[in-house]
């Protein structure tokens, strides 16, 4: 039996006193080299105690290794013994190696394209991951091989665990998972399936959601600046034509107009003060845009037009979160919206005495905090504010912070009401008619009749009681010419002629014509029965009287 054996082979019985040996043995071997092996053979034996059926050792013989392929044949309790030399095992031992070399370059492949890789079997057990998973799990790899995905759902290491849903849904999943290290991750598991389409592997991978900080500081960025752009946008449909020049001919207009142009190319805090309707806000715009801040945006706030408990939120903004009802995205202030720009304050003196504080700090220290942040952040703008209030008498009654007011207070420009400009008004007629001519695709004119009206009307609404008028009348005439019928109540009294007081009507009929002309303007001016009496001298009741017979 032994001798059919073409490799060196040897047999012993389990007492290893009966040595039989084939020829090849003897072709390789010599006394010295079988002594050698019985010690080896006896020292495996007394270590092993029982070798079942089969075993490997490894012996050093003359400085070649052969491998000892042990064979225990039954009945007789013999074992037979067959000799390799390790050379014939090298080719093999090397293609393992390259193969080796293989599956480490593939890891390596993976780490570099993943922050995490992990392989799962068929019952859930994880089989592989990569050397960084304690960076990202906060469990070592050791601990973790070995480990089924639901223990590692359990202990919070995977939160949740991606690979349990696929084994349910058995199609690729991506979901965000917290682990155990405190990381969110992005992770996507993918199955490997069988001819049967039963999941035989599951490979998952991640990316560290961290790692997109700076794409969503940029992101967050391109948003401000689309949020500016629309503020702008709306800001520009709501202001047509408001840029091409002011209109006017009185030298008060002129004096103004060259002091606003002049102004406009240094960032001084500017206050416009007059009346409500005769262009604070036109200068503004157009200060802004001779300036060089033009390419900058222009934000205007109506201080007195935002609720008290939308005000602070509105100018500050506020961060995700930061009360109930807040927009779960946060919020730019409109302060923060014109950096780089302008920040227009209209009717600042109906700015609550809370926010003067707050606004004071910010035009200080050109910085700003969100509602709900901690972080302060730099805003550059030119700040011009406005007010149809005496600022000064509202500082003397402690209703407006006088810090405050000095800091708006650096250039004043006053803007006269209407009235005390008649000479204006004759050429911004002659500009509304053309223009809403041209919105409407009309051809209206007025009479002079009507201008002489237009001319002698106090304009208690200044400009913008004037430009409603004429695009009132635009509209309601039927014919080019637009006559006096056309004209309000209130305007056609102020055309009244001057009485005639050469002699040729009755003294009474003068007497009550000159009285209707005192009346008529009184009213025009004081608004209230009232103040014509305080005006005239008279009684509330009789001015009341004579209101109502000469007015209403």
């Amino acid at each position: 039996m032994i001798e059919s054996i073409h490799m060196p082979a040897l047999m012993f019985n389990k007492n290893h006193d009966t040595v039989e040996t084939n020829s090849a043995f003897h072709q390789l071997f010599n006394h010295e080299h079988l002594d050698k092996i019985m010690i080896h053979i006896h020292q495996t034996l007394t270590t092993k105690k029982i070798i079942n059926v089969s075993y490997y050792s490894k012996i050093d013989l003359d400085d070649t290794d052969y491998l000892l392929a042990w064979i225990k044949v039954n009945p007789s309790s013999k074992y037979l013994i067959t000799f390799e030399s390790t050379d014939y095992l090298t080719p093999a031992i090397r293609e393992f190696a390259v193969f080796k070399d293989l599956e480490e370059d593939f890891y390596h492949i993976l780490e570099a394209m993943h922050d995490d890789f992990v392989i799962i079997d068929q019952h859930g057990v994880i089989q592989k991951v990569l050397p960084n998973f304690e960076s990202m799990y906060g469990v070592s790899s050791k601990e973790a091989i070995g480990k089924t995905v639901q223990e590692m759902e359990k202990n919070k290491i995977f939160n949740p665990s991606v690979a349990i849903h696929v084994f349910k849904t058995k199609k690729p999943e991506t979901m965000l998972q917290l682990t155990g290290a405190g990381k969110y991750l992005m992770c996507t598991a993918i199955p490997i399936k069988d001819e049967n389409n039963e999941i035989i592997k599951i490979v998952s991978y991640t990316k560290d959601v961290t790692k997109y900080e700076t794409l969503k500081e940029e992101y967050k960025k391109l948003e401000n600046t689309l949020l500016i752009y629309s503020a702008e946008l709306e800001q520009l449909r709501q202001d047509r034509q408001i840029f091409s020049s002011v209109i006017g001919n009185s030298q008060i207009m002129k004096h103004i107009n060259q002091t606003a142009d002049r102004i406009s190319k240094f960032d001084a805090n500017v206050l416009f003060t007059g009346e409500s309707g005769v262009g604070k806000t036109m200068f503004a715009k157009l200060m802004h845009a001779q300036s060089t801040r033009k390419s900058g945006p222009f934000i205007e706030i109506n201080c007195g037009a935002i609720p008290d408990t939308l005000l602070e939120s509105e100018l500050f903004g506020y961060e995700k979160g930061a009360f109930t009802g807040a927009n779960k995205e946060g919020k730019l202030g409109l302060i923060e919206l014109s950096n780089g720009g302008t920040l227009f304050l209209d009717e600042i003196g109906d700015l609550p005495l809370h926010m003067q504080v707050k606004l004071l700090k910010v035009i200080q220290e050109k910085k700003i905090m969100r509602i709900g942040s901690s972080e302060e952040k730099h805003v550059n703008f030119r700040l011009i504010t406005a007010t149809n209030k005496n600022l000064p008498e509202m500082v003397e009654q402690e209703k407006f912070r006088e810090d405050l007011f000095y800091r708006l207070n650096v250039i004043t420009i006053h803007i006269p009401s209407l009235k005390d400009r008649k000479e204006d008004i004759f050429t911004l007629c002659m500009h509304f008619v053309d223009q809403f001519n041209k919105k409407y695709n009309l051809n209206r004119a007025l009479s002079n009749t009507v201008l002489d009206c237009l001319i002698e009307y106090q304009w208690p609404g200044n400009i913008r009681e004037l430009e409603n008028t004429i695009e009132r009348l635009i509209l309601t005439s039927e014919d080019y010419m637009i006559t006096e019928e056309y004209l309000p109540a209130a305007i056609k009294r102020t055309g009244i002629s001057q009485p005639n007081l050469s002699g040729d009507k009755p003294l009474k009929e003068i007497l009550e014509s000159v009285e209707k002309q005192v009346i008529v303007n009184a009213y025009q001016k004081h608004k209230t029965s009232i103040g014509v009496a305080k005006a005239l001298g008279i009684s509330q009741p009789s001015a009341s009287l004579k209101i109502n017979k000469y007015i209403k």
